[in-house]
């Protein structure tokens, strides 16, 4: 571990993560099937060829890594959906929106599994774990879907009993496990389940 490293200097294009493309994979492959604490380290180090302190010269820890790391997967996720979100800002039709970003939400899921899940095994990190990564951004995509549906609740399209920041933490949680509601994983039967788990949310939620 390196004492006082600076976390911040992780992110971004000056990313170090960029210049070491095997450890990349390994880190992506080794926190998508383990949670932060059940990960090796030492896997992660031998896969990519590595050693510790190179690792700890780079990235200051095993944090260090996760956050490089997750700063790369939330760049490459976040280009699937502010395309839409910047569509969107126009339309009044929150469902449409929402149809959208379940579609690039499949899109992403395709694209490399390993991230989806990684996405869907950082939910179930305790809550100050996810609180301390994300001390180290600032207001992205959840903030801005969670202004959509705000937008949403005060032209009446979701009923305002329900607060809007917790509808927008349904709403991400219900796309990131949609993998879960599906047999085969082939991209029709992904885009089907997607609706029908728009359908769900909007007769669940618009009001009446």
């Amino acid at each position: 571990m390196r004492k006082n490293f600076d976390y911040h200097a992780l992110l971004g294009e000056k990313n170090p993560l960029l210049q070491f493309p095997k450890l990349k994979e390994a880190a992506i492959d080794e926190f998508s099937r383990k949670s932060f604490a059940e990960a090796s380290l030492n896997e992660i180090l031998k896969t990519a060829g590595m050693s510790k302190g190179s690792l700890y010269h780079h990235f200051g820890d095993k944090f260090g890594l996760y956050l490089a790391m997750l700063d790369l997967i939330v760049e490459k996720k976040l280009s699937y959906f502010y395309p839409l979100l910047q569509d969107g800002l126009d339309t009044s039709d929150f469902f449409d929106l929402l149809q959208k970003t379940m579609k690039a939400t499949m899109d992403f899921m395709v694209a490399d599994p390993r991230m989806h899940h990684l996405s869907n095994r950082l939910l179930e990190e305790s809550v100050e774990f996810r609180n301390r990564l994300l001390s180290f951004y600032t207001p992205d995509y959840f903030q801005t879907f969670a202004a959509y549906v705000r937008q949403a609740v005060e032209s009446g399209q979701i009923d305002s009993r329900y607060p809007p920041e917790f509808v927008a933490q349904v709403v991400e949680i219900m796309l990131s496990s949609v993998h879960k509601l599906v047999r085969t994983g082939e991209p029709e039967e992904l885009l089907e389940t997607a609706a029908q788990v728009v359908d769900f949310i909007k007769y669940g939620i618009s009001r009446r």
